[in-house]
């Protein structure tokens, strides 16, 4: 299975609060999918990163995640939602198994931990991947003139 996003969505008892024993985990898989895109001139913002996330959800408050500038790094995203559903979902550009791996690893470290929740993949409504748009007959077409 491939999917573009996989979403955590927690139970409504749970909090951002009950994130923080397992976040250090969770940023640290996060971090080494996107080891490959690491350039060697970027200082080491991850701990920093995993830091500021983890005072955050200290205070219960939505933390920032991990989303990173790279074009195919993997992104670790707390959307605004719900506050009786807190929410974090992991996405890349294109449909990928890697975010189906990186999704069902940590749903197995939140029920180890006793965290109930609900796994949903690709509920983003990103539509289809960008790119030029097909020259549909009848339908504007693209033409370029300098």
């Amino acid at each position: 299975m491939k999917a573009r996003s996989g979403h955590i969505i927690l139970e409504s008892r749970r909090h951002y609060v009950d994130l923080t024993r397992v976040y250090p985990e969770i940023h640290k898989k996060v971090v080494e999918a996107n080891r490959p895109f690491v350039k060697e001139s970027e200082p080491m913002v991850p701990e920093v990163l995993l830091e500021e996330n983890l005072r955050d959800l200290r205070a219960d408050r939505k933390p920032c995640g991990y989303n990173r500038a790279d074009a195919f790094g993997m992104r670790l995203v707390f959307p605004i939602c719900d506050a009786r559903h807190p929410e974090f979902y992991f996405s890349k550009p294109a449909r990928t198994q890697e975010v189906v791996q990186i999704t069902e690893e940590v749903s197995t470290m939140l029920r180890r931990r006793g965290i109930k929740h609900a796994v949903e993949y690709d509920r983003l409504p990103l539509g289809p991947p960008r790119g030029l748009p097909p020259n549909v007959p009848g339908g504007p077409t693209i033409s370029s003139s300098y």
